[in-house]
């Protein structure tokens, strides 16, 4: 007599598995789109902080202004929503505003979607002195679902964590 082996798992043993995974997924889930939430608002936080930078060190390099303004994505140019981008520029023809035939674009950067940012009311323009400084103080506030992290601009130039 021969007896061979039968491999292969119960429906029981399938069934409490699938169980298992099921509680798994449901208390995994909702944490990963969070943690996806919370690295999209680090993510624009940091390319702000490094826009803003990158254009305050343009201005103190070249010894020149240089402005920061929202992005607007159709045109390249500036706009009026923070949370689509930043644009820097050296304004060259002194009009305080971005012509791309006549100012030369230093910068371009686009944030994820999803992310609201907010400036002073009705400020769509940052100018940084050649000695690297803004002359007034703001705050950007930047929301994903419930969270908030804030970047304070100094009137020294200055930018930090709020």
């Amino acid at each position: 007599m021969s007896y061979e082996t039968e491999t292969g798992v119960t429906l029981i043993e399938l069934l409490v598995a699938l169980s298992v995974l099921a509680i798994l997924l449901t208390v995994g889930v909702p944490s990963l789109a969070g943690f996806v939430s919370s690295q999209k608002l680090d993510t624009t936080v940091q390319l702000l902080k490094d826009s803003y930078s990158q254009a305050r060190y343009e201005a103190v390099t070249q010894q020149r202004p240089v402005f920061l303004c929202p992005l607007d994505i159709a045109t390249g140019g500036c706009g009026n929503n923070w949370s689509d981008g930043v644009v820097s520029y050296h304004d060259l023809d002194g009009d305080n505003s971005y012509d791309p035939l006549k100012d030369t674009k230093l910068l371009q950067n686009e944030f994820p979607e999803g992310v609201v940012i907010e400036y002073k009311k009705n400020c769509f323009q940052i100018k940084l002195t050649a000695k690297g400084t803004t002359g007034d103080n703001g705050t950007f506030a930047m929301t994903v679902s419930e969270e908030t992290k804030t970047l304070v601009v100094s009137g020294m130039g200055r930018i930090r964590n709020g």
